[in-house]
């Protein structure tokens, strides 16, 4: 089986109290070699600190605020959005958070081009009815303006306890207004099958002897679920499947390597890290059941990390035919660090290369077939249009392949 390693991808995107945040944690606490310069930089916090406490007008926080500040500060200074620092609070809700519910509006959130962003409203969730949709900027969160405002601190005020409201401002192309959505729990299921799609198109699949898996997340036991419908899709008789990452904003790591091993040949490659001393190490597919049938992989523009280690395998290593928009573009791996105070910090420790050595960082995965426009800035009945779409075109590249296999 695949190596359980240190690294764990973690998604630009992050799903607000969604239990999709991350990808666990528990790299443990290191201690960093110390340099000349740093008893400077130690010494320059004592004395701010000191003056803060001898003169400063208002009431001092506690220090815990202050070292906390510091300490986000600290990382925010690397200019990595994918390095930041975690309170306790944070932390814990981080660590908590792949467990399959959330209390939250539902929607997944990251940054574009230096804006805060929903990647995806969750169906059936407060957003989803409140009506937002994918593309929409998040411009304030209760009259506090996001620009700037570091990713995690966008989690940590647009989550609250269940019945609780948030006020967002959003702004799409052609207006800007503001919401209000009442805050609830919600519960999600990380893996769907064809029961999740309309009823002539799941129909058409069963007649086609197609199966169709979509992966929402990689959280704990995605790699489980998905086995599951695996085997019961190959159980039916399936000749083709789709697997279906589009908007994934990724998650674990570790369990989208699980999931890449039932699809990849022994000993194939599924995916190169490279650390910054340019060590490199080589993630390979083991023995067991392997999945025979031809695969055609659906992505978009908010399919990202973890997913693109999924369908950068498949594509690389299987043969795998990608359909859809060019992928997000997340290519690098952060270590999880538990922290002196109960806090942590996601740190950027390397970068992956797809198996061809492809470096898609900034880039993104190139679909073998580009199928609809862009999501950002379309309406509701213009989304499902496009998915539609690229879902059509799917079946019918893979009744492609499976008629090539007669």
């Amino acid at each position: 089986m695949v190596r359980r390693g240190k690294f764990l991808t973690l998604f630009l995107p992050v799903v607000l109290a969604l239990g999709l945040f991350a990808a666990g944690y528990g790299a443990g606490q290191r201690t960093a070699t110390a340099r000349p310069a740093d008893d400077q930089g130690y010494a320059l916090l004592r004395e701010l600190l000191s003056a803060v406490r001898r003169e400063y007008l208002n009431p001092v926080p506690e220090s815990s605020t202050l070292f906390d500040g510091a300490a986000r500060g600290l990382l925010e200074a690397l200019g990595d959005p994918y390095t930041r620092y975690m309170d306790r609070k944070a932390f814990k809700e981080f660590s908590q958070d792949t467990q399959g519910f959330f209390y939250g509006i539902g929607i997944v959130i990251g940054i574009k081009d230096s804006h805060l962003i929903v990647l995806q409203p969750i169906e059936g969730t407060p957003a989803h009815r409140a009506g937002l949709r994918a593309g929409d900027r998040i411009r304030m969160i209760n009259n506090v303006s996001t620009d700037g405002m570091a990713l995690q601190e966008a989690v940590s005020r647009i989550r609250g306890p269940a019945g609780t409201k948030v006020t967002l401002q959003i702004s799409r192309p052609d207006r800007t207004f503001a919401v209000e959505i009442t805050r609830a729990r919600v519960e999600f299921a990380a893996v769907q099958g064809a029961g999740s799609l309309d009823a002539p198109v799941q129909k058409q699949l069963a007649a086609e002897h197609i199966g169709y898996i979509r992966i929402v997340t990689f959280d704990e036991h995605t790699d489980r679920d998905v086995n599951a419908a695996l085997d019961r899709a190959l159980k039916d008789g399936a000749k083709g499947l789709l697997l279906d990452l589009r908007s994934n904003p990724g998650g674990l790591l570790d369990v989208a390597l699980r999931i890449a091993d039932r699809f990849i040949p022994e000993s194939r490659a599924i995916l190169h890290i490279v650390t910054r001393d340019g060590k490199r190490t080589t993630e390979r597919a083991g023995k067991g059941p392997k999945v025979e049938v031809p695969v055609v992989v659906l992505v978009n523009e908010f399919s990202a990390s973890a997913s693109e280690i999924l369908a950068g395998a498949l594509k690389d290593s299987d043969g795998a035919t990608l359909v859809g928009r060019q992928t997000f573009g997340k290519g690098v791996i952060q270590s999880i660090f538990s922290l002196a105070g109960g806090g942590g910090a996601a740190i950027t420790t390397a970068k992956y290369l797809t198996p061809a050595d492809h470096d898609i960082h900034g880039k993104g995965i190139p679909p073998d077939i580009q199928v609809g426009d862009k999501l950002e800035g379309k309406a509701d009945q213009d989304m499902t249009r496009i998915q539609a779409e690229q879902l059509r075109r799917a079946i019918e590249v893979l009744k492609q392949r499976i008629a090539q296999r007669r």
